[in-house]
């Protein structure tokens, strides 16, 4: 990624769902370097649900295709319902759903300057749009969803390695 650092992102806050923990420590610091408050990153979509509850709200997500598919896109469809905008990243062209066709999709390997000006336009038009997604808005997980279990017992593994 190639650096780049400004206030272009100032009071947004942004949602990040990466299952690379360096490249999505490093997308995170550059996120927080232009000025947003960064959710993240999640290694799954379950954790990223859980980074989402009781937080004030969020006005952009980055969301990898790669992590849990199935599971992406069911957040994916969760965030849309709370009009909260979304770009896809992915190391190979995805197969990514029709639904999602409008989403902005940013290519492996990241460049710095591409995600902050697509999540800037992303939190931009949210600004012109909608109001930030409330998190009083319940979000919850399809308790039938193996792909969602399964992140969360992954995460949970995660957590309780970097807690020991």
């Amino acid at each position: 990624m190639t650096e780049i650092r400004s206030a272009a992102l100032s009071g947004s806050r942004v949602l990040v769902v990466e299952d690379d923990r360096a490249l999505g420590e490093d997308l995170c610091r550059y996120l927080r370097e232009n000025g947003a408050t960064v959710l993240g990153p999640a290694p799954t979509a379950y954790y990223a649900y859980s980074l989402l509850l009781g937080r004030r709200g969020v006005d952009g997500a980055i969301l990898d295709v790669r992590s849990h598919a199935s599971a992406i896109f069911e957040l994916a469809r969760r965030l849309r319902e709370l009009n909260v905008p979304m770009l896809f990243t992915t190391g190979s062209d995805p197969d990514i759903p029709p639904e999602f066709g409008s989403a902005p999709r940013i290519l492996k390997p990241l460049s710095t300057g591409e995600v902050i000006e697509q999540v800037r336009r992303l939190v931009r038009r949210q600004d012109a749009g909608t109001a930030r997604a409330p998190a009083a808005s319940p979000l919850r997980v399809n308790p039938l969803s193996l792909d969602l279990r399964m992140g969360r017992l992954v995460a949970r593994a995660l957590r309780d390695r970097i807690n020991a």
